[in-house]
């Protein structure tokens, strides 16, 4: 296996980001069927995407650390790659890249880029990260270039004025193509709803909506006879147990279950309610219909989740929005207001069970 062509993909951001890539890794499986594809990445989130064979291989580093970036490049020496790709914009990264043997590197222009790279390509910013990244394998796949230049698709990182997104073209389009996973039950318009997961937490504290705002969608829900799975990972808990306590119903499988575990349990809900982090795109990438909370970033940053049937709900009404590209400990302002304004009756509408 060792002897086969293959093709490095360096994504060490965070897991959100790693899934808003799976188009682009499944471009490079179909475009070249007798390379096996090697996913870089940061520690613990390989699993989902060797289990469901989005990639052959996978290497971990841990950030920080130049001794895991080192044992990964002598791995790299015994496979035979062609090409190395890298879609995430730090220089840790590129540097790593730059240290990868292989005959054709391709990664997003930068001003230190362009003095150790050949070829680059340009980081448009005000398109969707699906696309951003999609764009970088243009140099290889000519269709795609086509595709792709025929249009500035900034405008699908914006709403209608009944807040749905316009449609996805469908040579952008993610389909559910996981080997595990298979959910019948979706619908595409938010209806049928019977069982909702609700992923409450965010590595930012901005990021994430209060725990009374979640906890009424959750009363709502109950009350309409749904079931709820409160989600997370163990620093998420606290939160659900708090969720958990005003509604005793809700089942709670905050730091329970693994990344991957977690993952599969999505097959058995109708729609996440998350704030802007990655179960709204690893629901997306299952088909399941999203209602994602934004508070200090904008759609505009281009991390919307990409799905026809996802709404976000967001302060439309404040000027320091974004404040940055991921949001931050504690509100440069002090008054929190992207999300301390946002209210539960602006989620539920969102949330019907009498339509198809």
């Amino acid at each position: 296996m060792k002897t086969k062509p293959s093709i490095v993909f360096v994504q060490t951001a965070f897991i959100g980001d790693l899934f808003l890539s799976l188009p682009t890794l499944d471009q490079l499986k179909k475009k070249y069927i007798n390379h096996q594809i090697i996913l870089i990445c940061k520690n613990g989130l390989s699993e989902i995407f060797l289990k469901e064979k989005k990639v052959d291989f996978a290497f971990e580093v841990q950030k920080g650390s130049s001794a895991s970036y080192n044992q990964v490049l002598n791995k790299l020496l015994e496979f035979q790659i062609d090409i190395v790709i890298c879609p995430h914009q730090s220089f840790r990264s590129s540097f790593l890249t730059a240290r990868i043997k292989s005959k054709t590197k391709i990664v997003f222009g930068s001003f230190w880029n362009r003095f150790f790279f050949k070829t680059t390509v340009v980081y448009q910013k005000t398109w969707p990260d699906v696309i951003r990244q999609l764009n970088i394998l243009t140099p290889l796949i000519e269709d795609l270039k086509n595709e792709i230049q025929k249009n500035d698709w900034s405008y699908l990182n914006f709403k209608n004025t009944d807040q749905k997104f316009i449609k996805i073209p469908d040579v952008f389009s993610y389909k559910n193509t996981f080997n595990h996973i298979v959910n019948n039950t979706v619908s595409h318009d938010f209806g049928l709803i019977q069982s909702v997961a609700i992923f409450p937490g965010s590595v930012w504290k901005t990021k994430q909506w209060s725990a009374s705002g979640f906890s009424e969608v959750v009363s709502y829900l109950l009350k309409k006879n749904k079931t709820v799975f409160l989600m997370g990972g163990p620093a998420e808990k606290n939160i659900c147990d708090e969720i958990q306590s005003q509604n005793p119903k809700a089942i709670n499988f905050a730091g329970k279950l693994s990344l991957y575990e977690s993952f599969l349990k999505l097959k058995d809900c109708d729609l996440v309610i998350s704030n802007d982090s990655a179960p709204a795109h690893m629901a997306t990438s299952l088909g399941i219909s999203v209602i994602s909370i934004f508070g200090p970033t904008t759609v505009a940053l281009g991390f919307r989740p990409w799905a026809d049937n996802a709404v976000v709900i967001e302060n439309l009404n404040i000027d320091c929005r974004p404040c940055g590209a991921h949001g931050h400990h504690q509100c440069p302002k002090g008054h929190h207001r992207c999300m301390v304004d946002l209210k539960p009756e602006m989620v539920t509408p969102f949330i019907v069970d009498d339509y198809k």
